[in-house]
């Protein structure tokens, strides 16, 4: 999964839930991420209402930040749900509220178990450093049996994370609990997220592992077209391929009757 972050520049609507910005009504802050050749590059006012001494940013505040999109960013590059192992914040200067910050963030490292990404915050204005951070992320690997997790928050997963991130942590955790021999031969589906970016992926069931890659082969046995959150309702058996064409919110082409081994295989 390591090539979407690298080679697709893209701009994710983030949102911090649990920190209000300026706005009135607000219900959290929110980020827009712009991804481009490996780094998170954000620009953001930072609230008023998170200083600690008059016109100056709380530190607390912006260690959380910090934690949030290097979370982000190693998410996407280890291509699964992450966990903060341990990060540091070195406070180099005052950093202003109600003033526009530069945030960039990068993965430094990236193993099996491990992911490490760097960041470093600015004065948008004078280019001033104001604080630097380093973080260490645990790669979160999806057991099987994990299907009652998977909708724990079901209404708002794609609410509170951006759905090209969902959607790299549901293809992680459908290759980790998919059953190979469920299928009489291998297989194809094709994959079309709405709302996702790359939005067409191929699902390669075999008789070992589950492969999945980037693009649409001109042939395929099942189609999927819809959103993140349609495909997780499907594969989990929340909804069904008919429920969710009822609602208008997934089609899914089946010409030869593949759909309910395929799901099998897939979410066993």
């Amino acid at each position: 999964m390591q090539q979407w972050a690298d080679n697709t520049a893209m701009r994710y609507s983030n949102r911090i839930h649990w920190i209000a910005g300026d706005e009135a009504g607000s219900n959290g802050l929110e980020l827009q991420i712009d991804w481009d050749a490996g780094e998170a590059v954000l620009r953001l006012i930072v609230p008023s209402r998170s200083q600690a001494a008059p016109g100056i940013a709380h530190g607390g505040f912006l260690a959380a930040l910090a934690d949030h999109v290097m979370g982000f960013v190693a998410s996407q590059h280890g291509g699964t749900a992450v966990a903060t192992r341990q990060m540091s914040v070195d406070y180099l200067a005052p950093t202003q509220t109600s003033r526009p910050v530069m945030v960039r963030a990068r993965p430094e490292t990236v193993t099996d178990r491990t992911v490490t990404v760097s960041l470093e915050g600015s004065a948008a204005d004078s280019g001033q450093v104001t604080f630097r951070a380093r973080g260490d992320y645990a790669r979160v690997s999806a057991a099987r049996g994990h299907r009652a997790s998977a909708r724990t928050d079901y209404d708002t997963l794609e609410e509170r994370f951006d759905p090209s991130q969902v959607f790299a942590w549901l293809v992680a955790a459908l290759k980790d609990s998919y059953v190979p021999g469920t299928l009489s031969s291998p297989a194809v589906l094709v994959v079309e997220v709405l709302d996702a970016r790359p939005d067409r992926w191929t699902f390669k069931l075999g008789d070992h592992s589950l492969d999945v890659e980037v693009g649409e082969p001109p042939e395929y046995d099942v189609r999927f077209a819809g959103t993140v959150r349609s495909l997780r309702e499907l594969v989990y058996g929340v909804k069904t391929a008919d429920q969710l064409a009822a609602t208008g919110s997934a089609v899914v082409e089946d010409p030869a009757s593949l759909l309910p081994s395929v799901l099998r295989s897939l979410a066993s």
